[in-house]
């Protein structure tokens, strides 16, 4: 069985690395040795130059089509300065169904990607050809497989890569509690609802707008000053997001973030589905918040004590901690210590997502323990 690096180009981090670990196992069920990368092209690239991993398989996860990373690696192992033997492009139709889905990665024409670099003349003899037809033309480098879900991708890669394929026995999976029911239901919904339980009873809403916030935590006035612990933000976060619809060039950016750690752009593929401008801003709105669910931003802090504190925005304004900003609490935990009423609190940027549906293979695992 084959010695394989699964990198993953970046669409939001924790949904990324979810998606490796499904196809992680499905590749290890087939019998193969897997090694995960991190999240994004540039650890793919380099892990592929090290000589240490002349001679294995490397499967880079896309979210989007683009002739420049096709070129590349298909130029840089017939060349030699990738050492790995082949590479796999597996595409996740789930993210993006134009370009990536098994039907769009034969009958999408390709052009040069709006972030890529390079002159016209690396990729011009490409222009206009399908991901079908580019791997085709590259065969002896590359190949696609592609996947409507993360089993189906995983599953279709063991099919061309070779190993027993799991298709059967992931197909079965299936939710042993109310708690992986519920996981299974609301994972359609990740970024515009949210789910948290007030007393004995589960409730789910849509996300509302952090304008909306009754609450807030002010400097001075109600927080516990010495209590306060600011986790600073993920350098690596996406800030500058940017998407094409039709005739129209969507952006949002974060000149902070930019400021203070350069331009970290990213671009995201708008889903078929959605055919008003308006429901597109939306789009693009949600996924940026996701985004911001990633950049490892938090706030710890003790505020006094009352019943009002709940799950939801709040306006937090901490000068001395250069925050002024709505932010969602995700924790709270009552404190009366000596008599004194205090909250202490959780908030993140934006609501916490759901999590994944486990499947009955890991249900089994965790029930043996």
């Amino acid at each position: 069985m084959a010695d394989i690096l699964l990198g993953c180009d970046y669409h939001s981090k924790s949904y990324d690395q979810q998606s490796q670990k499904v196809v992680k196992n499905i590749l290890e069920k087939a019998g193969h040795k897997v090694e995960v990368l991190n999240v994004g092209p540039n650890h793919t690239q380099t892990a592929m130059g090290k000589k240490k991993n002349k001679g294995k398989i490397a499967i880079y996860m896309v979210n989007g089509a683009d002739l420049q990373t096709y070129k590349d690696f298909a130029q840089g192992i017939k060349q030699g300065y990738y050492h790995v033997k082949y590479a796999y492009f597996g595409l996740q139709g789930y993210i993006n169904s134009k370009t990536c889905s098994c039907n769009g990665a034969k009958t999408a024409k390709l052009k040069k990607a709006h972030d890529d670099a390079s002159s016209d003349s690396y990729t011009k003899n490409l222009w206009g050809m399908t991901t079908s037809e580019v791997c085709e033309k590259y065969k002896a480098q590359i190949a696609y497989a592609c996947g409507a879900t993360r089993e189906e991708l995983g599953n279709n890669l063991v099919k061309i890569i070779g190993g027993n394929n799991t298709s059967n026995s992931s197909s079965k999976n299936s939710s042993s509690t109310i708690k992986e029911a519920l996981k299974d239901v609301l994972y359609g919904w990740d970024g515009d609802a949210e789910c948290f339980i007030k007393g004995d009873t589960v409730h789910i809403r849509k996300i509302k707008s952090p304008s909306t916030a009754k609450l807030s935590i002010i400097e001075g006035d109600n927080i516990h000053a010495d209590s306060v612990n600011v986790n600073d933000i993920n350098p690596s976060t996406v800030n500058h997001l940017t998407s094409d619809f039709k005739n129209t060039s969507l952006t949002i950016k974060d000149d902070y973030l930019i400021k203070r750690f350069g331009k970290i752009s990213s671009s995201i593929a708008i889903d078929d589905s959605i055919k008003k401008i308006d429901d597109a801003k939306d789009f693009l709105l949600r996924e940026w918040a996701k985004i911001k669910r990633d950049n490892g931003h938090s706030l710890e802090c003790k505020v006094q004590g009352s019943s009002k504190w709940q799950p939801g925005w709040c306006y937090v304004y901490l000068p001395s901690f250069n925050i002024q900003d709505y932010m969602y609490i995700s924790k709270i935990s009552q404190d009366d210590q000596d008599g004194d009423w205090n909250c202490k609190l959780t908030l993140v940027d934006y609501p916490p997502g759901f999590g994944e549906p486990i499947n009955k293979e890991n249900d089994e695992t965790n029930n043996g323990e």
